[in-house]
C-alpha cells in the first residue's frame, strides 16, 4: 500500500489542490480547511456556508502560494482572500457572505478529524456496483492509497489501529458518515442523489476512514502506509 495522491482544500468547500508532498500536524495538512465561507443570509446567519447549500462553490479553487491562500474563480481570475474576493462571491452568489480563519496555532474547519483516507481499490469497487465511473474527489479526501495488496474497503477495519508512513504516524478515528455533498459531481456540478443512496444502503453511508495524526512529519506520494 503506496500513497498515490494528496490534496488539500485551503476553504472549506471549495476546490482544492493536488500535492507531492507534505507535512502533516495534529490538525492535518497545513492550511487544510483553513478559511470557511459564513453565511449572511438573514435565516442563517453566522453559519458556515458550504457546497451542500450551494454547488457553486466547488466551481472556485482555492491554492497555497507562500504562506498566503488564493482563489481561481471560475472565469480564470485569481483573488486573494480579501474584500476583493469576498464582494466577488457575494455578486456571484446572490447572498452576502463573510469569511473566518483559523489561526495556524488553532484547528482547521473540519467536520471531524484531521486526515480522511480513501483507497483505490474502495472506488473502483464502488464504480462497479454503481456502473458508472466515481471521481474520488466526491469525497474530499487528503490522501488515497493504492496498490495491489489492498482489498475493497480494507479500511473498515482500520479503526483503532495506527499506521507509519513517511515519517509521521496516524490512528484510524472513524468512518466518514457521508452527506449530501458527496451528490455533486465536482467537476460537472450536476447532482445526482441516488450517489448517496448506494452509499446509505449499500455501506452504511459510510465511506472513507478518518485519521488523527498520533505523530507530526513528512509524508509524500510514493511513500508507504504501514500498519503497526
Amino acid at each position: 500500500m503506496r500513497i498515490t495522491h494528496l490534496w488539500r482544500y485551503p476553504v472549506k468547500s471549495l476546490g482544492g489542490e493536488s500535492l507531492t508532498h507534505t507535512a502533516v500536524d495534529r490538525g492535518g495538512v497545513p492550511f487544510d480547511r483553513r478559511y470557511v465561507i459564513i453565511d449572511g443570509d438573514t435565516k442563517r446567519a453566522g453559519k458556515a456556508l458550504t457546497a451542500r447549500l450551494v454547488a457553486d462553490l466547488l466551481a472556485y479553487h482555492a491554492t497555497v502560494a507562500g504562506d498566503a491562500v488564493c482563489v481561481r474563480a471560475p472565469d480564470g481570475r485569481t483573488f486573494a482572500m480579501d474584500e476583493t474576493f469576498s464582494s466577488h462571491l457575494q455578486s456571484a452568489l446572490a447572498r452576502p457572505i463573510s469569511f473566518e480563519t483559523a489561526a495556524a496555532s488553532d484547528q482547521p474547519f473540519h467536520d471531524a478529524h484531521d486526515i480522511l483516507v480513501l483507497s483505490d481499490a474502495s472506488v473502483r469497487a464502488l464504480e462497479q456496483e454503481r456502473r458508472l465511473p466515481v471521481n474520488p474527489l466526491r469525497f474530499r479526501p487528503n490522501i488515497m492509497l493504492g496498490g495491489d495488496d489492498l482489498t475493497p474497503y480494507v479500511e473498515n477495519e482500520w479503526v483503532g489501529r495506527r499506521f507509519k508512513v513517511g515519517e509521521a504516524v496516524f490512528e484510524g478515528a472513524a468512518l466518514d458518515k457521508r452527506c449530501v455533498l458527496t451528490t455533486i459531481d465536482p467537476e460537472t456540478l450536476a447532482k445526482d442523489p441516488s450517489f448517496l443512496r448506494l452509499i446509505v444502503e449499500q455501506h452504511d453511508q459510510c465511506f472513507g476512514l478518518y485519521c488523527r495524526v498520533q505523530r507530526p512529519g513528512k509524508i509524500a506520494i510514493g511513500d508507504e502506509w504501514q500498519p503497526l
